[in-house]
């Protein structure tokens, strides 16, 4: 006897499936098998659908019609998928109403299995928000027919088409989009990068200028005086020696902080200026002994550069990493081959919902075991060491 097996997935690589969604699918996907059987006449009164081989994490399961089944019917059954099979405009129906409680970039997947020997699906297709769509836009067109008429999955404008986008591996969904907001921020993180090269050598170009404007001033200053000492001038126009010296470098200074200011790439530093009366003496008073700035502490020393960590899976693992300001750095699935680089330069936590899949490297050194597969785990960056966490 022949045996019907369809695989459901839904949140493929996800930590859990909220329960509202999971009883809305797996209810849905349970009448349209029925109403399904019924086309391709199997009895429903001989047989019982029934759940196998569940998987953690997600919904990931294998529903089996437990019954008489020919291998006429489990093809007819099959062909459905690929739009082959006459159905009822009320099939159709229900099986768009499957999606009614997923998300925008969500799938469900129906695993195909050619055969009873086989233990793991040959074929997947995929059923999104978009396809639901399209097949309900489809009956409408067709209610002006009659409604007991039978019709393909396809339904009406293209008899050719199957009723699923794609397959699941090539489905350009989440997955998809998940990568261009990845490579969005690869890119807005090299333009911020730049940013901080340029304002560095701009801030050092600024320091450089305001240094050789001083020497500057002060060679003309102390020129000026040699040549016309202001001890042989009288009162009043040692006064006017006075305002001269001053006025010079004023301008001076002035049209070097102009220069800085144009030359600044972003947040130009508010300059300020201090004006200091001349002395009596031709011969200018020494400045202050600067203050002594404190030696940096181990952990300034240790922030000093970025945290570089490694994230690379064995299996495929969703991850989430979020800042010690609550911005999330990086969200989702990392595959096996696909390993991800990040330079913390704040502290960090890191959770993963498949603790056994990941491998994870901080500075170069491998941190060991992380956790049992299929469990969550937290990984808390600071100060270049880390802590391992079970959430509770």
């Amino acid at each position: 006897m022949a045996r019907l097996r369809v695989r459901i997935e839904l949140s493929r690589g996800g930590i859990g499936v909220p329960l509202h969604k999971l009883a809305s699918v797996v209810q849905e996907a349970h009448k349209f098998f029925q109403m399904l059987a019924e086309d391709v006449h199997i009895d429903g009164q001989r047989g019982e659908w029934l759940g196998f081989d569940f998987d953690n994490q997600s919904l990931n399961f294998t529903a089996e019609y437990v019954g008489a089944v020919t291998p006429k019917q489990v093809q007819a059954f099959y062909a459905a998928f690929d739009g082959t099979t006459a159905l009822r405009r009320a099939t159709i129906a229900q099986f768009a109403r499957i999606t009614d409680a997923i998300g925008e970039d969500e799938l469900i997947g129906f695993g195909l299995y050619p055969s009873e020997h086989d233990s793991e699906p040959s074929e997947w297709r995929c059923l999104s928000r978009r396809d639901a769509l399209r097949i309900s836009e489809e009956i409408q067109v067709l209610i002006g027919a009659n409604p007991e008429q039978s019709s393909h999955l396809p339904a009406v404008s293209d008899a050719g088409s199957s009723l699923f986008g794609k397959n699941r591996d090539e489905d350009p969904g989440l997955a998809a989009r998940l990568a261009r907001v990845e490579r969005k921020v690869d890119e807005h993180s090299a333009h911020i990068r730049d940013l901080r090269a340029q304002s560095a050598a701009a801030e050092e170009s600024f320091r450089n200028l305001l240094s050789a404007v001083e020497g500057f001033c002060d060679q003309a200053a102390q020129q000026i005086e040699r040549i016309t000492p202001a001890a042989a001038l009288p009162p009043s126009k040692r006064r006017v020696h006075r305002w001269v010296l001053a006025g010079i470098g004023g301008v001076i200074v002035a049209g070097a902080l102009f220069a800085g200011w144009k030359m600044w790439p972003a947040h130009p530093v508010e300059p300020v200026l201090a004006t200091t009366a001349p002395a009596e003496r031709p011969v200018p008073e020494p400045a202050p002994a600067a203050e002594p700035v404190p030696a940096p502490t181990a952990a300034q020393v240790a922030r000093a550069e970025p945290m570089h960590v490694e994230i690379s899976a064995s299996e495929p693992s969703w991850v989430a990493l979020t800042g010690e300001d609550g911005r999330r750095l990086f969200v989702g699935l990392i595959s096996p081959g696909e390993p991800k680089t990040f330079d913390l330069e704040q502290d960090a936590r890191l959770r993963t919902g498949n603790a056994g899949g990941l491998a994870v490297k901080l500075n170069g050194q491998a941190l060991g075991t992380i956790g049992p597969h299929g469990k969550v785990r937290e990984i808390e960056f600071k100060d270049n060491t880390f802590t391992i966490l079970t959430p509770e």
